[in-house]
Parts: structure tokens; sequence; C-alpha cells
């Protein structure tokens, strides 16, 4: 009787909170189609209200409610709070997040005035993952769990904050991949690696502390509101020398001296295409590390594609059309962007599945 009543509760809650949600939230933000939010400091979220998560989301043979993205990933959503997943069950319902406080949070992201170009979906969940209760974030996704209290404007900010840190790293600095990820763990001391490690505990994992000390240095009063990191054996972002201006050197922009001659061919192309970067215009010593990523028409990341050094005169690396999963990606006009400690340049290209 008590769980049932808990599950009334529940399924009330979130009723009401999606009428209001239609009803009251502004235009830029409202449910419904999921809104593009333009940010003065460059981003650009795709936010999905639950709402629309709800409407991307159907019942299986066994009655789970699973939550399909246009990737084809998914989610088994826990909607019933006395499921024994759900160990603290609060105040007897779920609350979601409150989607003007995420939009707030990440406009006052500021590293330094730089203008951040990415594009990030943020989806602000009903409900709880199975198997993933917190919020997380993959790729250029960012998924915000409801609590099983209101959730405050301060925690809302720390969490949306924190999660982008993931975000922007994997974009700019992927985890394992040498030259910037290297930079990060010799300018922050991360260097035991029997401590800091992704098998450690989850404040010594090296990509949580890059989150924390991105939300510390660059995130407004609302997420920074505490003055402490989840680590606190280690120093404060803002007492590590070289830190801050290595995170903004991350996204300061930059041109080539000298046009790079970049090409694709075939073009149009169906399932692979083989990219072509001529370095012989750039001095060696300015080359340093290449990296070659894949994006988007709307800026966001589909894959890193290659970094590292290149001996000789011409980088050539082949797409195969899948994204950083192994998923293959649909038809439509894509970037291939190189970046160098010399600049940065881009072309495009069409796939025709």
């Amino acid at each position: 009787m008590h769980c049932s009543i808990f599950k009334w509760n529940a399924l009330a809650s979130i009723a009401i909170f999606l009428v209001f949600a239609y009803l009251l939230v502004p235009g830029n933000i409202a449910a419904g189609e999921n809104s593009l939010v333009k940010l003065e400091n460059g981003l650009e979220i795709r936010l999905y209200s639950p709402k629309n998560v709800l409407e991307m989301s159907t019942r299986d043979g066994d009655g789970r409610l699973i939550l399909t993205l246009s990737d084809g990933v998914k989610y088994e959503l826990i909607d019933d709070i006395c499921d024994p997943r759900i160990v603290n069950r609060g105040d007897g319902s779920f609350h979601p997040v409150n989607e003007e406080w995420v939009i707030d949070a990440l406009g006052k992201v500021d590293v330094s005035g730089e203008k951040i170009k990415m594009s990030v979906n943020v989806y602000v969940l009903p409900f709880p993952r199975s198997g993933l209760l917190a919020s997380s974030s993959c790729d250029d996704c960012i998924f915000l769990s409801p609590g099983v209290r209101e959730i405050a404007r301060r925690a809302v900010a720390c969490t949306a904050t924190h999660e982008f840190g993931h975000v922007f790293q994997g974009h700019f600095a992927p985890e394992g991949s040498g030259g910037r990820w290297a930079d990060y763990l010799r300018i922050r001391g991360l260097k035991d690696s029997a401590v800091y490690s992704v098998d450690a505990s989850h404040m010594n994992r090296p990509a949580e502390i890059f989150a924390e000390d991105f939300r510390y240095l660059f995130g407004g009063a609302e997420a920074c509101s505490s003055g402490k990191i989840e680590n606190c054996e280690i120093p404060l972002p803002d007492a590590v020398s070289g830190l801050r201006e290595f995170f903004v050197a991350l996204v300061e922009p930059a041109g080539f001296e000298e046009p790079l001659a970049l090409s694709n061919y075939p073009n149009p192309f169906n399932p692979s295409t083989t990219i072509r970067v001529a370095l012989a215009s750039l001095a060696p010593e300015k080359r340093g590390e290449i990296d070659l990523a894949i994006y988007r028409a709307d800026g966001s990341l589909v894959r890193n594609l290659y970094r590292g050094a290149v001996s000789g005169d011409e980088l050539t690396v082949t797409w195969d059309g899948r994204d950083g999963r192994g998923m293959p990606v649909s038809s439509g006009m894509y970037f291939y962007a190189v970046r160098s400690a010399a600049g940065r340049a881009a072309g495009k290209m069409l796939l025709l599945r």
C-alpha cells in the first residue's frame, strides 16, 4: 500500500511538472520540439525537456520504459520510485532539474572570454536510468538525472557545469590520446598511475578531476559556490601554475600563417572517404601534434579521427562514416577540422547513403 501511494505521487508529480513546463517555460526553452538555445559564450545547447524524453520513450514487451536516442542508443528509465533499484525514495517523487537553471548555468561558463564553439545535447530526464542513476555525459550529450527531492539551484549549476566539463574534455583533450591530455596530467601533477587512473576511486579519476577543474575555474558563482572540488587531497585548480592557461589555450582562436591544402576523395562518398592534409607549407617545428576530427553541420563532434605527430609532408586518414561509438552516421554534410600548434583549418564533405 505504501509503495502504491509512492508510485501514485511520483506519476502525479511528473504529470503536474509536464503541464506547467508546457504552459510556463519561456519560448526558447519550451517543451514540445527540442529547443536550440544559442548562448553568448558560443555554446549551442539543444535541450530535451522531460516531455521530449517521454516522447522518445516506449514500453517494451516486459513493460519497461525505454528511451531511444537518435543514434540508436537505448536506456531503460525507472519510472517507479518503489523499484528496488531506487534505494533512497526521498519524498516519494522524482523531481527533474529546472531547465532554465541548466541553461543559465551553461550560459555563465566563461573561459576567459573566449568563444566555446561547441554544440551540446542536454537531456533533462524525468526518471533515472537503470544502471546510471546519477547524471553523466557521453560524447556531446549530457544526461541530467532527477532527484528524489527538489534540487537546489546551485546543485543544478554545479552538476550541469561539471558534466559540460566532461564534454569539453572529450572535445579538446580526449583521455589517453597523448598530446593535450598528457600536458594536462603533467600540469595537474597526476603522474602516479597507481593512484590516478580510470579504475581508481571516483575522486582520483583524471577525467573527474578535469571536469571539477573546469567547473571551478570557469563555472559561474553558483556552480562554484562551495569553493571546493571533489578531491580535497589535491591543490585547488587556481593554485596550480599554468592550469588556467592550459584550458584557455584549448579554445583560443588561431589561423594558419599559410593556408593548408585540404581535400577528401571521393566527395560525395559512401561509405568511406580519404582525407588528405598537405603540410609542406608548414615548417616542421611549427607542426607539433596534428589533430583531425569529424563534426556535424551543427558543430557537434562525430569522431576524433587522428591525433599525433606527422613525419612526412602529408597526413592521410580514411573515415569510414562511423561515429566514435562505431555506429554508422546518417547522410548529410560533415566537416573535417585540422588543428595544430600553428592554427586550425577545415573542409567539408557530403555523405550519401
